[in-house]
């Protein structure tokens, strides 16, 4: 892996390159952003350049002496992936592989100068895991790099987070995931906005979409919303109650629903129809759009970034999906942020 192909990063690889030419290599980062963004392929990029024997003048490593052609071959013994292991209780990093991991750490890297040990998702840590970690943090032995990747801080121990030098992943621009799906996809672009829209960002979930599928639940997204402002009390509370039996596929339900409002919105204001999200159904945005004030959107849209603030806080999902549907099918009914 080379930083030349990690795409729309420049800001946290131009730190890191910056760090190479100088030498101020910190012991540990966290890297931090949505899933798919590049924050494990700019971690195998930069221990390939820390290892590299003719690292290039713009700090890229060579690809092609021996620790290169390890790194390339996926068997580079200096280079160690910590990942959750599932079991009954779910998918978790363990204090058992902390331990291991200390363990390698007491000798030095085998086959170059830095060892570097990737742990991902860093949020998969269980409490003893993090708490083992902490030591190994403060004090690593020479030779050395531990790296985390999360999505955000707040749910790592601030024992944690203060022990590491972060670095911010944005989400790529929709233009390049576009283009990105169209040259290695062969996505029409039709096909490329909706599936980039709905990957927030993330090149790594856009490219692993399947735009059928995108296209059904889009679908079944829409026609729950034509349902809800008729139906009654007893019909929404029937709905926020099988979705809570569904809680994977929720977010993406959300994202859908906002997208489409989104879009809704995005006529009102007259924006350039190149820009919306569901090109394939123009027809009948055209057509939703005179039927719902712009007002009435940002009530909606509001309570979907509400509800899903709520959800990622692990409020109470049944009741945060009462209120939403509530919300959603009368615009004047108040919802509370703290229930």
């Amino acid at each position: 892996m080379f930083f030349r192909e990690i795409l729309g990063q420049e800001r946290p690889l131009n730190f890191l390159k910056t760090a190479l030419r100088t030498g101020q290599i910190p012991h540990a980062y966290l890297f931090l952003g949505g899933k798919g963004v590049g924050k494990a392929s700019t971690a195998q990029a930069l221990a390939q350049a820390l290892n590299c024997e003719q690292r290039l003048a713009d700090q890229e490593a060579c690809g092609q002496c021996a620790s290169c052609r390890r790194f390339a071959g996926g068997n580079h013994p200096d280079f160690l992936v910590l990942s959750p292991l599932v079991d009954r209780v779910g998918a978790q990093i363990k204090i058992e592989q902390i331990r291991d991991l200390r363990r390698q750490l007491e000798f030095p890297p085998l086959a170059g100068p830095w060892r570097v040990t990737l742990i991902k998702p860093a949020e998969a840590l269980n409490e003893p895991a993090a708490n083992a970690l902490l030591k190994t943090l403060e004090e690593p032995p020479s030779g050395n790099l531990i790296i985390l990747t999360a999505t955000t801080e707040h749910d790592l121990l601030p024992t944690i987070v203060s022990r590491c030098r972060r670095l911010a992943f944005l989400p790529l621009p929709p233009a390049l995931v576009i283009q990105e799906l169209i040259k290695r996809r062969g996505l029409g672009q039709t096909q490329a906005s909706l599936v980039a829209a709905l990957s927030g960002g993330s090149l790594g979930q856009a490219l692993e979409a399947e735009f059928q599928d995108l296209v059904a639940q889009r679908d079944q997204a829409v026609a729950a919303l034509e349902k809800l402002p008729q139906g009654t009390t007893a019909e929404i509370l029937d709905w926020a109650t099988a979705w809570t039996q569904k809680t994977a596929d929720l977010e993406n339900f959300l994202l859908l629903v906002r997208l489409w409002y989104r879009d809704l919105l995005a006529l009102h204001f007259k924006v350039p129809r190149a820009i919306l999200a569901n090109q394939d159904r123009l027809e009948e945005l055209t057509q939703a759009q005179t039927r719902i004030p712009a007002a009435l959107l940002l009530q909606r849209l509001e309570a979907l970034n509400r509800a899903q603030r709520q959800l990622r806080a692990n409020l109470n999902v049944e009741l945060t999906l009462d209120i939403l549907g509530m919300q959603l099918q009368r615009p004047g009914f108040a919802g509370s942020d703290d229930f």
